[in-house]
């Protein structure tokens, strides 16, 4: 517990915990006169109200804190509600504050104490709120943003355990059975007699090639389903690669620059690339775009990497993704994969203006990195 020395909670104290005797001139100066009515009835106050003197000694429980903590008045200050005040009323007997909060945790309970200084009495006024309830409700919603955040993590393990499985059987099988057909097809092009090579060879050929480009798609597909391994070049190799591939597979010109940056996990790396691919397709598919720049940097112990695109456009709001192109499903997913690694995803974009996806995630403290 540890107290808090803004001055704004003085008028906390006056509207949240009306206690015993006058209140101190700062609170007089915010509170409206029912206030400082009710200032005067500790006795019917619903909070625990207790006082001290300047020299520590407990000298008043209202009715609530004697009915609720009988043992206070053996235990005095002793007791954890008015342990520790000491140093706090050192500063009111200099003048040095009048109004301070702080929270006590008891195990079973926990209270917000706002303490206050009665110049004109010489007292201290203890107002102690149960905030047990609240505190239990907040834990509850934090146990379960930490279980979503779990089963997030679940889900899109499972995601890339699958990616992982098509990718072998794509590679395995169907590469393989394309392979052996392609060899086939060059085998009966050379074996046609010579009466039928001139009218069917070119066709057997033409099937031949149409093979062997579909074999490259699916190793292509094959190796965007798979998760990445960084090489010599690291990070910023995969990107790079990624970039190329995708610029080799499409009519989109795309632009990368980026740091060499060493000692990334395989969690933000693994976050990185699918932000990439993700946010290339969506140029891509919706922006209608000649070209995109990527851009890999460092900003203050975070790695940024930043899509633009130089297409159409659209109108954003960052509280309705559904109105970006492809539904908001793919922004949804970039965010919430950033989101389990500390990162995150910053979206700007105006019609006719291209767009901007920036992702972020933090960078390992002992990572080193240079210019590319």
């Amino acid at each position: 517990m540890g107290f808090q020395a803004d001055a704004a909670d003085a008028a906390d104290v006056a509207a949240d915990n009306a206690g015993g005797g006058q209140l101190p001139p700062a609170l007089v100066a915010q509170s409206g006169p029912d206030l400082v009515r009710l200032a005067s009835y500790p006795e019917h106050n619903p909070n625990l109200v207790m006082e001290l003197n300047l020299e520590g000694r407990l000298i008043y429980l209202n009715p609530v804190a004697r009915a609720r903590f009988p043992e206070l008045v053996d235990l005095g200050t002793a007791h954890p509600l008015l342990a520790d005040l000491t140093p706090l009323v050192a500063e009111f007997r200099s003048g040095a504050r009048e109004v301070a909060a702080r929270q006590v945790d008891l195990g079973e309970a926990v209270f917000e104490e706002k303490v206050c200084f009665i110049g004109a009495t010489g007292a201290v006024l203890i107002y102690a709120t149960d905030i047990t309830a609240l505190k239990r409700a907040e834990a509850a919603v934090e146990l379960l943003a930490e279980q979503r955040r779990l089963l997030a993590g679940r889900v899109i393990q499972a995601h890339e355990e699958e990616r992982r499985r098509v990718a072998a059987e794509l590679h395995d099988e169907a590469g393989q059975a394309l392979t052996v057909l392609r060899i086939s097809l060059e085998l009966l092009a050379r074996e046609l007699d010579e009466a039928l090579q001139a009218r069917l060879a070119a066709e057997v050929q033409e099937a031949a090639s149409l093979v062997q480009s579909t074999h490259e798609r699916i190793r292509a597909l094959a190796q965007g389903l798979r998760p990445p391994t960084l090489g010599a070049d690291g990070l910023t190799g995969l990107l790079e690669a990624t970039c190329r591939g995708f610029a080799n597979r499409t009519a989109l010109a795309v632009d990368y620059q980026g740091l060499a940056v060493d000692k990334v996990s395989d969690e933000r790396v693994l976050a990185l690339f699918r932000f990439l691919q993700e946010a290339l397709t969506n140029v891509l598919r919706h922006a209608d775009a000649r070209l995109a720049t990527v851009r890999l940097g460092c900003e203050a112990g975070w790695l940024r990497l930043e899509v633009r695109d130089d297409g159409r456009g659209f109108r954003w709001a960052q509280d309705d993704p559904a109105g970006a192109p492809g539904g908001g499903m793919g922004l949804s997913s970039m965010a919430e994969r950033l989101s389990l690694v500390d990162g995150g995803l910053e979206i700007a974009s105006s019609p006719g203006l291209g767009s901007r996806l920036l992702a972020w995630v933090p960078l390992e403290p002992e990572s080193d990195t240079g210019r590319r």
